[in-house]
């Protein structure tokens, strides 16, 4: 992953590499990271997917390509199981995954950006069937301990509301009416903002810091997440993590893997892209 560093941030650079923006230093994974540990990708399967993506089979998982889909099956084990995207020096990735028997053991599915072997940004999401409860988790690595983030929801489209985390790591909890279904489709999305001239503003008003890491998800069911932070109910379809960048981060550039793990029956990839670095 490529970096700019000025002023400030270049002296820092100087006296220490621990510490670094959107990756961090790497300290001991924490529980909610250990999903972002898994094996590197098992090179006995690839298969080239969308795009020019290449997908590799992690853990005990098994892939199959069709002229429309990848097909992700032998999903037992939501740490290691799963699939394994490869591309060269992108700044964004985006997917279309099809869940068959999500919630498998309760254990759900989990994303993971990285840089070569090291992990920029994770994403845990554990599902409660019992319950029909899901839980975020995201991991932001740009400071020792772990970045702070803020929380955006959106129904159609339209910004309901805005959770900064900014204390211990909390992740919210949300009730998911569809976790029922037995097919369900997720668009999922990380980017890195890298223009490090103009701060970018989401459509919730707030400013995104160049350098920050954002993951995004979105389900085709509308008011498929319900939220209840503090006693105020809020319901979306997309949620949206992001980090806040400050005084001792290193702003990063580009990325070079995403691996997602899941318990299900099967998943199928119905399409991937992502947008190069310059």
């Amino acid at each position: 992953m490529s970096i700019k560093l000025t002023g400030r941030l270049m002296a820092a650079a100087l006296l220490s590499l621990t510490a670094a923006g959107c990756q961090g230093e790497e300290a001991q994974p924490a529980e909610a990271d250990k999903v972002s540990t898994q094996e590197a990708p098992s090179k006995q399967q690839c298969v080239e997917g969308f795009g020019g993506v290449l997908n590799c089979a992690t853990g005990n998982a098994k892939l199959a390509r069709t002229e429309k889909a990848v097909t992700v099956t032998g999903l037992a084990d939501a740490a290691n199981d799963g699939v394994s995207s490869s591309f060269a020096r992108a700044v964004s990735w985006e997917q279309t995954v099809t869940f068959d028997g999500l919630g498998k053991a309760n254990q759900g599915f989990a994303l993971a950006a990285r840089d070569g072997e090291q992990v920029v940004s994770s994403l845990q999401v554990s599902v409660n069937n019992e319950t029909g409860r899901m839980t975020f988790a995201p991991q932001f690595t740009g400071m020792p301990g772990g970045s702070t983030y803020s929380m955006d929801v959106y129904s159609g489209g339209v910004f309901q509301f805005r959770h900064i985390n900014r204390g211990l790591w909390f992740p919210p909890d949300a009730s998911w009416y569809d976790i029922h279904i037995r097919l369900t489709r997720f668009d999922v999305h990380f980017r890195n903002e890298n223009d490090f001239v103009f701060a970018r503003h989401n459509k919730s008003g707030a400013t995104i810091t160049p350098g920050a890491c954002v993951w995004g998800i979105r389900s085709e069911t509308p008011g498929a997440f319900t939220f209840n932070f503090d006693g105020r109910i809020v319901r979306g379809d997309y949620v949206e993590f992001v980090e806040e960048v400050g005084d001792g981060h290193y702003p990063y550039t580009s990325f070079s893997a995403i691996d997602l793990t899941a318990a299900a029956n099967a998943l199928t990839i119905e399409g991937e892209s992502i947008v190069r670095g310059k």
